[in-house]
């Protein structure tokens, strides 16, 4: 009886120790063994692997990318930019841990690391917005800020052998107490830019109009230096054909003139007082 409980509690002593020294490796982390708080293995290899049982620990690091976001929202994490603009913003960063050994040295655990990488993004986020204007966060240098930041993060967190890959803020807003002090401003700059422009488009259509009303006094001019011209040709056609008529026939030259003048001055309802000796009847005395 006695044997059969010795045997049994050196299975159970050998079911221990044998749970003691063999851990799963996980194809997607790193393991870290210890011995006594100091690190003497380091296993990247998926499957079943062993350690000194109660000696030595394991500690498991994901190699994958991770992702941490901050929400600097609240009204002391309120963000200054250089031309004195506050605004709250939301961002993450995105790491991964390239050195698992020095990684557990200096955070030991990933909670440990997450806090100081919140503090450090923090802070370099801080530091780079508040060199720029406020309206260079959103336009072209929106990209040139993100660059800065991660350089900033990695010179920080490279002790920790984590590499961080990206930094983005994804949302910039303005505090409650400043947006419309903002709006104003911004409905303000634009009035007055709209007013400059109206008033560059009205002096341009003076500009425009003087310089029609000028081509127009102009053609109006030339054209009525050609008509006199042509005018006074023809007249000097007329009178050089009448003349030449005259000469032919100066008695039917006469007459017909004569013919012209009564047709204009006996118009309808026209009335004509004349002696019947005036030479402009003569022609009605004729039989």
């Amino acid at each position: 009886m006695n044997s059969k409980k010795f045997f049994l509690f050196l299975c159970l002593v050998s079911f221990f120790l044998l749970a003691n020294s063999v851990y799963v490796q996980d194809q997607r982390k790193t393991a870290i063994i210890t011995q006594i708080g100091k690190v003497v293995g380091q296993s990247k290899d998926p499957g079943l692997k062993f350690k000194l049982p109660f000696i030595q620990e394991v500690s498991f690091f994901d190699k994958r990318l991770q992702v941490i976001k901050f929400n600097m929202s609240d009204h002391s994490s309120e963000v200054v930019a250089f031309d004195q603009k506050t605004m709250q913003l939301d961002a993450y960063a995105v790491y991964k841990i390239v050195n698992p050994t020095m990684f557990f040295e200096a955070a030991h655990t990933h909670e440990v690391f997450r806090q100081r990488m919140q503090s450090i993004t923090e802070s370099s986020i801080r530091e780079v917005i508040g060199r720029v204007l406020f309206k260079e966060i959103l336009g072209t240098k929106r990209n040139e800020i993100r660059i800065n930041i991660i350089a900033d993060v990695n010179k920080a967190v490279e002790k920790f052998g984590v590499e961080v890959n990206d930094v983005r803020i994804i949302r910039v807003n303005l505090p409650d107490r400043a947006r419309d002090a903002v709006y104003a401003r911004m409905r303000s700059e634009r009035e007055k830019e709209a007013k400059e422009i109206r008033a560059v488009g009205n002096q341009q259509a003076e500009i425009i109009k003087a310089k029609s009303n000028k081509d127009k006094s102009l053609i109006l001019a030339d054209a009525n230096k050609k008509a006199e011209i042509l005018k006074g040709e023809g007249e000097a056609v007329a009178i050089n054909n009448y003349a030449k008529a005259y000469g032919q026939d100066s008695n039917f030259f006469e007459y017909y003139k004569t013919l012209e003048v009564y047709k204009n001055a006996f118009q309808k309802g026209s009335k004509l007082v004349l002696s019947t000796e005036n030479q402009f009847l003569k022609y009605f005395n004729k039989e």
